[in-house]
């Protein structure tokens, strides 16, 4: 399957596609650091939380610190990981309120400086352009997996293109 191909998103989901990760992470970038914060700020059960904190410090997105000895108490720091799927959880929280929670969302990320809403830019790492859906393409990579080029066939009968990086 693609998981086991190492996709690029399947890998990626696998880590935080589910909810609480996720939110986790949100909460981690507005100063929520502690179980028992995690806890009143999601409304998460206590063996999921701890399952979902253990998974994502064992895959770096964050880190455990213990700030009492007695008895033991962990904070948790979000990794540079960590940080760079704060785009992700913009671009997430600017989809639903642009299509489902409109104003009546809690909360509404702006910039400080104007007050706009922020939103999510795509853009080319090379040049820096923002693209539209028009300007990508997918390609498969010299190595893919005979699921990946099932997949791509199936999707781009047209475009069966092999990138040599």
């Amino acid at each position: 399957d693609l998981v086991e191909e190492k996709s690029s998103l399947a890998v990626a989901l696998d880590i935080v596609g589910d909810k609480w990760s996720l939110m986790i992470l949100s909460g981690c970038f507005t100063g929520v650091c502690r179980f028992n914060q995690f806890e009143r700020y999601l409304g998460i059960n206590r063996n999921l939380l701890s399952s979902r904190l253990d998974k994502l410090v064992k895959y770096g997105l964050i880190k455990r610190h213990r700030y009492q000895k007695s008895p033991p108490r962990d904070e948790y720091r979000i990794t540079d990981i960590g940080k760079a799927l704060r785009p992700v959880i913009v671009g997430l929280a600017d989809w639903g309120q642009a299509h489902y929670t409109k104003d009546d969302a809690p909360l509404e990320i702006i910039h400080k400086d104007c007050g706009g809403h922020v939103h999510l830019r795509v853009c080319c790492k090379a040049c820096d352009k923002e693209l539209k859906a028009g300007e990508v393409e997918t390609r498969l990579r010299k190595g893919a997996g005979e699921v990946s080029k099932q997949v791509y066939a199936q999707m781009y009968p047209d475009k069966c293109k092999v990138n040599s990086g």
